[in-house]
């Protein structure tokens, strides 16, 4: 087995020990499993840690794992693969989302040079929501005004794989309001053609 460190690619701080135990673990199955073997080969993580907060009442535990964003192409073939196989190591629920960067509006550039739309904080906030619902699909997006000025993002997923995600919502909703300071809820509409 190879060295779990060199799974790990961070810039100017070194892993901690959960992150060092996360890239031991990617490295085991690596090992363990042939069929997932090329592909986890090229694959490096930036960041992990365990998320405990509570959300509706009840406390959610799970483990956010960020992955570097060139391991894109290669994460999204063995997506529900290797977040099966990381949640049955880890005894509970995984996510799996990339590493994405957000500049300021206001930010200084050389030249005429403008910010990448994709860096600004509505892009990187959808790509999050994108990252954490992937083998399902969006289909619509709400915002629900409430009286006290609260903001709620109603999001409509598909109705086809509700079986294969309905008993992550809440774990999902939970990671996605600690990362973003946004509320959000899931439903599922009655026919994929017109998600009214």
């Amino acid at each position: 087995m190879s060295d779990p460190a060199a799974k790990i690619h961070k810039k100017d701080k070194k892993p901690d020990e959960f992150e060092y135990h996360v890239a031991q673990t990617i490295g085991e199955i690596e090992a363990s499993s042939p069929d997932l073997k090329g592909e986890l080969k090229d694959i490096l993580i930036t960041g992990a840690s365990e998320f405990e907060g509570k959300h509706h009442g009840a406390t959610r535990q799970a483990v956010i794992i960020f992955f570097h964003y060139r391991s894109k192409g290669l994460l999204k073939k063995i997506h529900s693969r290797l977040q099966s196989e990381l949640t049955k190591r880890f005894r509970k629920p995984v996510v799996l989302l990339l590493q994405r960067t957000i500049i300021p509006k206001y930010f200084k550039t050389k030249g005429q040079q403008k910010r990448p739309y994709s860096r600004t904080l509505t892009k990187v906030h959808e790509a999050i929501l994108d990252d954490l619902v992937y083998p399902n699909s969006i289909l619509g997006k709400r915002i629900r005004m409430k009286a006290d000025g609260r903001r709620v993002f109603k999001v409509l997923l598909d109705p086809t794989t509700r079986e294969d995600i309905q008993d992550r919502l809440d774990v999902i909703s939970a990671v996605y309001s600690k990362l973003t300071n946004k509320e959000v809820v899931f439903e599922f509409p009655q026919s994929r053609d017109f998600p009214v």
